[in-house]
C-alpha cells in the first residue's frame, strides 16, 4: 500500500497523483492539536475493515476518513456561483464541476466507506506534554493491507489556554429548526436536544464560546394580536450551553430591513408591522422584557448579549438606533451584539461584528471607532464572492484559516460565520447552496463547514482548519506582548487584506511554525 503524506493546509483530491510518502513533520504547541492528511492508492471497499494505531502513550492520535465532496458551480467574481470557467480562473483552485476531499468522518465501527482511502490525522498535545522533539510511528490497517507511517513531532513549550480563559471568540449561528428537521427529531423533544447536544460539543471542539439562542415565539390571542412572548426554548438552549462550557449567550433577533437601502424596519415575526409604530414600539416592550426576566431569572446578566438585527445598514442606522434605545430601557445594562453594515451606530451597539469586506471599505472610520475603545469583530457570509477570504471549496483551505489572522491583524476580538450547517433541504449532497429565487447559489461550502452526521455533525477540513486559526490568534497574541513587530511581520507574510493572501501550503505552514519557533 502506497501513500503520500499531506498539509492539513492545502487540498487533495480524488485523482490527486501519488508522489513521495514524505514523514508527517509536525510542530505544535502545547494545549493544541496538529493535524496532516494522507492519501493512498487503495481502493477500498464498502465496509471494508480498518484499524489505528499510535506508537505515542500520553498523545491521542485520532483517524478520519476523508471523503469527496461535491462543486457544481464555481465561486463567481463578485456574488453568488457561475459556470464561467474563465471570468474566475485566476483565483478558484479548480474548475467545477469537481469533487475535494472535504468530509473527515468517523470511521464507525472500524468500517471504511468504498472508494479511494483518504485520512485526516489529528493528534491532540495535552497541556502538560513533555517538551522536545520526538518520532512516533502510526499504523494504519486496511483490509490487510498495512501501512507505517513516521511522524516527527516537536512540542513547544508554549501553552495554548484552555477555551475558558481565550483572548478570542467566535460564534457560529445554528438554525434550531433546521436541525431538527435534518435530523427527524421533534423540537423540544429528548432526542433533540441530545442532538443539538453534539451539534455544541462540535462547536466547543472548535473554540466557539458564544451561542446565539433562539429568538423568543410570539404567543397570540384568538384575533391574532400578539399578547406574550414565550422564550422557553431559548431558555432551555441557554442552560444546555452554558453547562457545556459556552462562555456567552446571545438572545436571538428581533427585528429586520424591509430593503437594504431604505430606512424602514419590521418587526421579525410580523413583517407588515413597523418596529418604530406604536404596535411595534408595544411589541418590542414586551419582547425584551420577557427576555430580560428570562435572563434574570437564570443570573445570566454577566454572560449575556442580546442581537437586535443581522446587518443594519446605512439607510436604516437612525431605526437601529431607536430600537436599541427600546432595548436597553427594557434591559437595564444589557451588552448588544449584532453584524453590522454601518459606521454610524456608536452607542447603539456594543460588539461590532463587521463583515470583512465591509470593513476594508470603511477601515479609516472603523478604525476610528477601535481607537476610541469600541469592540470589534469579523464575520463572513454569502457575499462577496471572489477570491475574497471565505469558508469556501473551491477556494485555497488558507482562506478558511487566514480570515482569525486578519482579525489579529485588524485588532479584531472575534469572529463569526453564519453558515455553521446549512444544507440543502433535499440533502442531495450538492455543496451550493439554493438562495431560494432566481436560480441563485451561494458558493459551494459557503453555508456551513460540517456535515450532517445520523445523531449531529461531522467536522470538514474547514472546521479544522477554523480551529486551529482560533489557535493561531493565541500564538500571535503571545508573541506580540513580546515583539509586536515580529508578530506583524509574519501576519505581513501570509495576508496583507482579505483578499491579498498567500494560497499555498508552503508558505503558511512555514510562517505557522516560524511562530510556534519564535515562542519556543
Amino acid at each position: 500500500m502506497k501513500y503520500q503524506v499531506f498539509s492539513d493546509s492545502e487540498w487533495i483530491y480524488p485523482d490527486t497523483p501519488l508522489g513521495e510518502a514524505g514523514v508527517a513533520d509536525l510542530i505544535s504547541a502545547r494545549g493544541a492539536d496538529v493535524c496532516f492528511q494522507l492519501l493512498t492508492n487503495v481502493e477500498a471497499c464498502e465496509g471494508e475493515p480498518f484499524a489505528a494505531s499510535f506508537s505515542a502513550t500520553d498523545l491521542y492520535a485520532t483517524v478520519l476518513q476523508l471523503l469527496p465532496a461535491h462543486v457544481g458551480e464555481n465561486s463567481s467574481a463578485k456574488e453568488f456561483t457561475t459556470t464561467d470557467y474563465e471570468s474566475v480562473k485566476h483565483f478558484v483552485t479548480r474548475r467545477a464541476p469537481f469533487e475535494v476531499y472535504d468530509v473527515t468522518a468517523p470511521i464507525q465501527n472500524g468500517r471504511l466507506f468504498g472508494g479511494r482511502a483518504a485520512f485526516f490525522v489529528r493528534i491532540d498535545i495535552p497541556a502538560n506534554a513533555a517538551v522536545g522533539e520526538r518520532r512516533e510511528t502510526l499504523t494504519l490497517t486496511v483490509g490487510d493491507r498495512i501501512l507505517t507511517v513516521p511522524v516527527t513531532l516537536r512540542v513547544c513549550k508554549t501553552q495554548i489556554p484552555p477555551l475558558s480563559e481565550a483572548r478570542f471568540h467566535m460564534v457560529h449561528w445554528i438554525y434550531y429548526h433546521r436541525i431538527a428537521e435534518r435530523h427527524g427529531v421533534a423540537p423540544g423533544s429528548r432526542e433533540y436536544y441530545e442532538v443539538l447536544a453534539a451539534y455544541l460539543q462540535n462547536e466547543l471542539d472548535m473554540r466557539t464560546d458564544y451561542l446565539m439562542l433562539p429568538s423568543g415565539e410570539p404567543v397570540r390571542d384568538a384575533d391574532g394580536r400578539v399578547v406574550d412572548f414565550d422564550f422557553s426554548h431559548a431558555e432551555q438552549v441557554g442552560k444546555l450551553a452554558l453547562s457545556m462550557g459556552f462562555r456567552y449567550v446571545m438572545g436571538g433577533f428581533s427585528v429586520r430591513w424591509r430593503l437594504w437601502s431604505e430606512a424602514e424596519v419590521d418587526l421579525l415575526w410580523e413583517r407588515t408591522t413597523p418596529a418604530t409604530s406604536i404596535e411595534g414600539y408595544r411589541q418590542l416592550k414586551l419582547y425584551f422584557s420577557r427576555a430580560w426576566e428570562t435572563v434574570t431569572r437564570n443570573r445570566w446578566q454577566d454572560v449575556y448579549y442580546q442581537c437586535i438585527e443581522d446587518e443594519p445598514q446605512f439607510a436604516n442606522s437612525m431605526e437601529y438606533r431607536a430600537i436599541c434605545g427600546i432595548c436597553r430601557r427594557m434591559m437595564p445594562g444589557v451588552r448588544i451584539h449584532d453584524p453590522v453594515e454601518s459606521t454610524e451606530l456608536g452607542g447603539a451597539v456594543d460588539v461590532w461584528v463587521v463583515k470583512q469586506a465591509v470593513y476594508e471599505k470603511y477601515i479609516e472610520e472603523y478604525r476610528a471607532l477601535q481607537e476610541m475603545g469600541e469592540e470589534m469583530w469579523i464575520y463572513t457570509c454569502g457575499f462577496p464572492a471572489g477570491k475574497m477570504m471565505n469558508h469556501v471549496l473551491d477556494l485555497p483551505i488558507t482562506a478558511t484559516r487566514l480570515p482569525i489572522w486578519m482579525c489579529f491583524r485588524y485588532g479584531a476580538t472575534g469572529f463569526l460565520h453564519w453558515g455553521y450547517h446549512l444544507h440543502n433541504p433535499e440533502g442531495a449532497g450538492e455543496t451550493c447552496y439554493d438562495v431560494g429565487r432566481d436560480g441563485l447559489r451561494y458558493p459551494a461550502g459557503n453555508s456551513f463547514v460540517v456535515y450532517p452526521a445520523e445523531r449531529g455533525p461531522m467536522d470538514s477540513l474547514r472546521s479544522h482548519a477554523q480551529r486551529s486559526g482560533a489557535y493561531d490568534y493565541e500564538l500571535l497574541t503571545l508573541l506580540a506582548e513580546r515583539d509586536r513587530d515580529a508578530a506583524m511581520r509574519l501576519v505581513e507574510r501570509v495576508c496583507r487584506t482579505f483578499d491579498d493572501y498567500a494560497p499555498d501550503a508552503e508558505t503558511f505552514d512555514a510562517t505557522r511554525r516560524e511562530l510556534l519557533e519564535l515562542l519556543g
